[in-house]
């Protein structure tokens, strides 16, 4: 049986896109771009200890969260779940402030208490 090696891969420089771009300067754009959209992320878990939203209401309440941005898509998920309790909405009311509207649908207060929040930024 004869042996017959893999091809020599091309150089970088050998490929080129429809426009004659090198293969490697599309790579690098492409990666650049991937750089600095995820420089354009903000993670984090924070302790939010929530006050008590009164029966059938919503109300905001804000916290301070350092690294927020006013120009930030705020996305939130409460750790846990309290019946009758959603968060309706999240948005950077000023630098590191989270602003963050419970709805309470129930006749009673409920106060969820210090949970760990994920809170996720983005910038566009």
């Amino acid at each position: 049986m004869a042996y017959n090696p893999l091809p020599q891969a091309p150089s970088r420089n050998a490929v080129q896109d429809e426009d004659g771009v090198n293969l490697s300067r599309i790579w690098d754009r492409w990666l650049n771009t991937l750089r600095d959209l995820q420089r354009e992320h903000f993670t984090v878990s924070q302790e939010l200890d929530v006050a008590s939203v009164a029966a059938n209401t919503s109300a905001e309440q804000t916290f301070t969260v350092a690294g927020l941005l006013t120009d930030m898509q705020i996305s939130v998920s409460k750790p846990s779940v309290n019946a009758g309790l959603g968060v309706v909405n999240a948005r950077v009311s000023a630098a590191n402030t989270l602003a963050l509207t419970f709805m309470n649908a129930t006749g009673g207060a409920i106060n969820p208490g210090a949970e760990t929040y994920k809170i996720v930024g983005t910038r566009y």
